[in-house]
């Protein structure tokens, strides 16, 4: 026999375990932030990417006119995943999938022991000063 009141509360418990159990999953991460620039110089649309040493998805930040970031794990979570990562650099340009920075920024960069961060609970700070000869298109909002 179907009971109302019984169906109800099996079904708030189930909801209540779902909440609880997602948090349970939640990946510790913690915050970064920093400044990059070329040649001296803030330059918005630069994607700094956190890629961590566990098998977790990168954080991704995108520097804004001042050259400022602040990394992002997901959409509903901030921050980098605690431990090693190594960061990469890129710039892209429109539709374009052209990165304008040499491999040694981005693909190469666990190469560069200045690109191999170890983020700790209470966060860090990364600021980079990339030295760049070639030209880079002007950031266009998309």
């Amino acid at each position: 026999m179907f009971r109302p009141a019984s169906f109800a509360l099996s079904c708030c418990a189930l909801l209540l375990f779902g909440a609880l159990s997602g948090c349970a999953n939640r990946i510790p991460t913690a915050s970064v932030t920093g400044t990059i620039t070329i040649n001296g110089k803030p330059v918005e649309g630069i994607e700094v990417q956190f890629v961590p040493e566990a098998k977790v998805r990168p954080s991704i930040g995108m520097t804004d006119a001042q050259g400022r970031y602040r990394a992002e794990f997901l959409t509903t979570q901030s921050g980098v995943v605690l431990g090693s990562c190594v960061v990469q650099l890129s710039i892209y340009r429109g539709e374009s999938m052209k990165n304008y920075l040499p491999k040694k920024f981005n693909e190469d960069a666990a190469s560069n022991p200045e690109f191999n961060l170890n983020v700790v609970e209470g966060g860090i700070t990364f600021d980079y000063d990339i030295k760049y000869d070639g030209e880079i298109p002007p950031f266009v909002p998309m």
